[in-house]
């Protein structure tokens, strides 16, 4: 590596995870809507004999989103299931070749689904879909919140990707290293 390794992809690699944290964030905010919907039932129910018919519904996509908004922030953090006893009984050059390899399968798999997400949310907007359920949500924001979601996540494999070829080490998450 050459004098400049450490410096290259900066800039590339500050911007997805700028991206990837945002993401964090929202999938945090997520959680809180799905925490207080499910208590604003509950309570409803039991104390004003009253069903918030939408709360279920928007839980739901609460939840999806969450899952694929915080998975980016998951896979920079180390959070993500990898197999370090694997890598650790091989010899360095073999394990970070394996490495990379894992990364760019990943980035496939998840530039197809982000890809298939956003065209789901396309189709959506262009037909005017809506939930089949009384709440008649379109179903163009929560597909295109997963498809935000999806995206982060392929960015993030890519900023994976990035940092090895700069040969940094991927996190194993914290207290595993």
């Amino acid at each position: 590596m050459t004098s400049l390794a450490p410096t290259r992809f900066r800039r590339t690699l500050a911007v997805i995870d700028g991206v990837t944290d945002l993401g964090g964030y929202l999938a945090a905010l997520c959680l809180l809507g799905i925490l207080v919907l499910v208590a604003a039932e509950i309570f409803s129910r039991n104390l004003l004999a009253y069903s918030i018919h939408f709360s279920w519904d928007l839980a739901g996509y609460f939840m999806g989103t969450c899952f694929l908004l915080a998975s980016g922030s998951a896979l920079k953090g180390g959070s993500h299931v990898r197999v370090t006893a694997l890598l650790e009984s091989m010899p360095r050059a073999v394990g970070r070749t394996l490495e990379f390899a894992a990364c760019l399968v990943g980035l496939a798999i998840c530039a197809y689904l982000s890809w298939a997400l956003i065209e789901m949310a396309w189709l959506s907007a262009q037909r005017g879909s809506t939930a089949a359920t009384s709440f008649r949500v379109p179903l163009v924001y929560p597909q295109a919140a997963l498809a935000t979601g999806a995206t982060i996540l392929t960015l993030q494999c890519l900023a994976q990707i990035l940092r090895l070829l700069r040969g940094e080490e991927l996190s194993v998450g914290p207290g595993l290293e």
